[in-house]
């Protein structure tokens, strides 16, 4: 039970017990009890005035206080995760050293504690609580990518573009690439198909309304959306001005800065790409998620069986292949087929996936062909009522 607070006067007068004629009757005015009444005056005739001043509550002793030899060491790992451009709250050091397998680690209140005593803490009182955020995820990996882009500078100052896709499931960062200037269609195309070839095709597609990613506000469809189809994955878009509903991947540019941050500036697009990979290998095999209460991404990914696009369920296995076509035969040349695409195409570097009976081509970020073979005929022939020869599709850039 908490002690009450005695005022001074009261004190004095409990002190100088002769001023007080009826001791009960004092004590029920003042709301105190006699012991206490009694007990100032003993320490008046003890200590003089300097017995009625306030005393530390603190006990003598606290056997379970943490020592200093731990307290040091968890104010030397914030130091170290900070250091290197990681998450440093209580929760992501006890982890860390969790991880090390370091013996008797603290828990998260204990870390917070001594990071408080030792002044590392900065008060946000104006940060929303977590209660205040509605949490939703997917039940499957593969069931939903998130995939957006954001913008970084290399060592000379040049502006450049990440884009990434993330699993809504796992947080498993699926896809993760650099570009000069802004994104194109062909940077996010890309990432999708790093994506694809790793993890398989995903169920869904979720992005902001950025025009490589949906035309729905331009009366077309854009050939993100158009590819996706072909592969059968449902495109989804979040509401304008709403970024919360791609919360995932919009909190997890901030992970990725803070962690580049803490790094030389790459001096190229290779050199970003570079530091791009070995985050991600760091992220989805390495880091501990809050959200996945310590797990890594990549556990969370292979924890559940994965995802299938429902409009046309996916066998196994999945096969991702990079091809030319012929520069005088229109032909790409995918085991065990040979595919006509017509000399429209001559010469381009194309990307092929083929999932049992169904392949889609891709030169760049356009479709090329997309179909079911027919597993009687090594030859796919053309559509007959297409006449292709008469015009040649610019190669993209290399």
């Amino acid at each position: 039970m908490a002690q009450k607070v005695t005022a001074m006067d009261i004190r004095m007068a409990a002190a100088l017990a002769g001023q007080v004629d009826n001791v009960a009757e004092f004590c029920r005015r003042e709301q105190i009890s006699r012991q206490t009444f009694y007990k100032f005056r003993q320490r008046f005739r003890d200590e003089g005035i300097g017995g009625l001043q306030d005393r530390s509550r603190r006990p003598l002793t606290s056997p379970g206080q943490t020592c200093a030899e731990v307290e040091d060491l968890v104010v030397r790992r914030r130091k170290q995760l900070i250091e290197q451009g990681r998450d440093h709250g209580a929760q992501s050091i006890v982890w860390s050293l969790q991880r090390e397998g370091v013996p008797a680690v603290p828990s998260p209140s204990t870390v917070w504690q001594i990071l408080t005593r030792r002044g590392m803490i900065t008060p946000q009182p104006q940060k929303r609580p977590k209660s205040a955020t509605k949490r939703f995820v997917f039940a499957r990996p593969n069931e939903c990518w998130q995939s957006d882009w954001t913008r970084w500078w290399l060592a000379d100052g040049s502006a450049v573009a990440i884009a990434g896709s993330l699993d809504d499931h796992s947080r498993y960062l699926v896809g993760l690439r650099g570009a000069d200037g802004d994104a194109d269609g062909d940077l996010v195309w890309s990432v999708i198909m790093a994506g694809v070839d790793e993890c398989g095709i995903p169920s869904m597609s979720l992005s902001d309304n950025g025009i490589v990613y949906t035309g729905r506000f331009h009366a077309h469809e854009s050939a993100f959306e158009i590819n996706l189809r072909a592969l059968g994955v449902r495109t989804i878009n979040s509401a304008p001005f709403h970024p919360q509903t791609c919360g995932k991947i919009e909190r997890f540019w901030q992970t990725l800065k803070k962690w580049l941050s803490a790094r030389d500036p790459a001096a190229t697009v290779a050199d970003l790409n570079d530091l791009l990979e070995q985050f991600r290998s760091f992220y989805n095999h390495h880091r501990p998620h809050r959200a996945l209460r310590g797990a890594t991404p990549a556990e969370a990914f292979e924890a559940t069986a994965k995802a299938r696009p429902a409009e046309r369920p996916l066998p196994a296995p999945l096969f991702v292949s990079h091809h030319t076509v012929g520069e005088t035969s229109g032909n790409v040349c995918a085991a065990p087929y040979r595919i006509n695409v017509g000399l429209r195409w001559a010469g381009h570097e194309c990307d092929v996936i083929r999932d049992g009976d169904h392949i889609s081509i891709f030169s760049g970020n356009r479709l090329v062909r997309a179909f079911t073979a027919d597993p009687t005929r090594y030859h796919q022939r053309a559509e007959t009522n297409t006449r292709t020869y008469r015009t040649r599709e610019p190669k993209p850039a290399p």
